[in-house]
């Protein structure tokens, strides 16, 4: 260590600056020492978060690799606290195609009385075309989730009637004079009417896995939106209730993202509608 000494000072002098510069850097030392420690702790932070994300990224690209899309995915969709599957169309394009391609002998069709809403099917609800196989109370719970994507829900109402009929009620051929337009059918015969169902549904994370191998699995969550008999037994707990309100979608993310805790809700206009109102349970 190199010391400067002043000619125009004694000894004393000059030691006592010295003495007086060892202080100052000793005062300054707990900073230094804090500040090295605060350093250590954040890049041990960013390794883990680091860690944490080539983690992910890995899990994210094993996934999509290994999970298997399904046809009605295109769609909006539920299914029933039994296990019936409900698809429901996104728009009028989507009605068309719903109905058109994936209407099937043994399915049965809701959709509501008012107009401005989806068609919506449950598949496989009867056998051999006439019996019903699904319960009245499933049928009333999904013609409520039905509902709760129409016009009745964004004019605040509290409930709405609907209708379910068997697929050969259902066609494009109009009455003589009369034009069907894209997404609307016509319907024939007696209706099966659903009176006074109560608007809400609920949005829940279910958890999956996928087997990749006889001794690796992996797990991942996914968004459910249906009834709340439903989201009880496939999330768990872990589910919020909605119903008609003014909060749109913008406004209801950071509270979802809260009370579910989740992260990405970028897919969220396809499973609840918006203007909600979130409800305490």
């Amino acid at each position: 260590m190199e010391i400067k000494l002043s000619l125009n000072k004694n000894i004393n002098e000059n030691a006592n600056i010295y003495f007086e510069k060892a202080k100052k850097l000793k005062a300054k030392l707990p900073g230094i020492e804090e500040a090295i420690d605060n350093t250590k702790k954040e890049i041990k932070e960013f390794e883990e978060k680091k860690e944490n994300y080539v983690k992910k990224k890995e899990e994210t690209k094993i996934l999509e690799q290994n999970r298997k899309k399904e046809w009605f995915e295109k769609f909006r969709w539920t299914k029933t606290k039994s296990g019936f599957l409900c698809v429901m169309g996104k728009d009028a394009g989507t009605n068309e195609v719903l109905v058109k391609k994936h209407l099937e002998q043994n399915d049965i069709i809701i959709h509501t009385e008012a107009p401005a809403s989806p068609f919506g099917i449950i598949k496989n609800a009867l056998k051999d075309g006439k019996q019903l196989l699904i319960s009245k109370e499933e049928i009333e719970e999904t013609a409520s989730i039905i509902c709760s994507f129409s016009a009745q829900w964004k004019k605040g109402y509290g409930s709405a009637d609907a209708f379910w009929i068997f697929p050969n009620q259902i066609s494009k051929e109009a009455n003589s004079g009369e034009y069907i337009a894209k997404g609307a059918f016509m319907i024939r015969g007696e209706k099966n009417q659903l009176k006074n169902l109560t608007l809400k549904i609920c949005l829940g994370i279910e958890t999956k896995k996928i087997q990749l191998d006889e001794t690796n699995t992996i797990e991942y969550n996914e968004l459910f939106s249906g009834s709340e008999n439903a989201c009880k037994k496939y999330c768990n707990n872990r589910y919020i209730k909605l119903e008609p309100g003014l909060d749109n979608y913008k406004k209801m993310t950071k509270e979802i993202k809260t009370r579910l805790k989740v992260s990405n809700l970028e897919d969220l206009p396809k499973y609840i509608p918006n203007d909600c109102k979130i409800l305490k349970r």
